[in-house]
């Protein structure tokens, strides 16, 4: 391996991985019931949140689609998404606070959730397009995923986030996906 070279994974390896995850976890997808779902219109994207159930308890799940078709999706206990909508309310207060677009490719905001064995990264950034909130979520074993929310779009999404959190509460979050 060169200097510099990493040993990643290749996406065909990936790809291999996430088709055999359904017939790995059999029963889990099975069992596994959408309790409801929302749509969201943020510019050119769509964002789908979806609280599903398992064996395990309730969860949400973030997915956005792009203008291009591409997916990308995270997902959270409802203790954490209970967690993360107290983030998005203190990161629109602070976006109202800021003088219009500067440009300077920084970012603006950070602050991370971590519980058992996943974290989750909330970035508010500006580039040349706007600003952003970018959300990441990494876990033992499983690759990167993150979805970039524009920051129009951040009182929307704490608002669903909200009334699915009052709809569906913690009752039977054991904390896990």
């Amino acid at each position: 391996m060169a200097e510099g070279d990493y040993n990643m994974p290749s996406r065909n390896d990936y790809d291999n991985r996430m088709q055999q995850q359904p017939e790995q976890q059999g029963s889990a997808l099975a069992n596994e019931e959408e309790l409801a779902s929302k749509t969201l219109h943020i510019q050119s994207k769509r964002f789908y949140l979806d609280v599903k159930q398992n064996r395990r308890g309730r969860f949400l799940k973030i997915a956005e689609v792009s203008s291009g078709g591409r997916k990308s999706r995270i997902l959270m206990s409802m203790n954490i998404a209970n967690e993360l909508r107290d983030h998005l309310q203190s990161f629109d207060a602070h976006l109202r606070t800021l003088d219009e677009q500067s440009f300077n490719n920084d970012q603006l905001r950070s602050s991370v959730i971590s519980r058992d064995d996943r974290k989750y990264y909330l970035d508010l950034k500006e580039n040349e397009r706007g600003r952003f909130l970018r959300i990441s979520m990494v876990g033992v074993n499983t690759p990167r995923t993150q979805i970039a929310i524009p920051a129009q779009g951040i009182q929307q999404l704490c608002e669903t986030l909200t009334s699915l959190i009052e709809e569906f509460g913690n009752e039977d979050d054991h904390g896990k996906i």
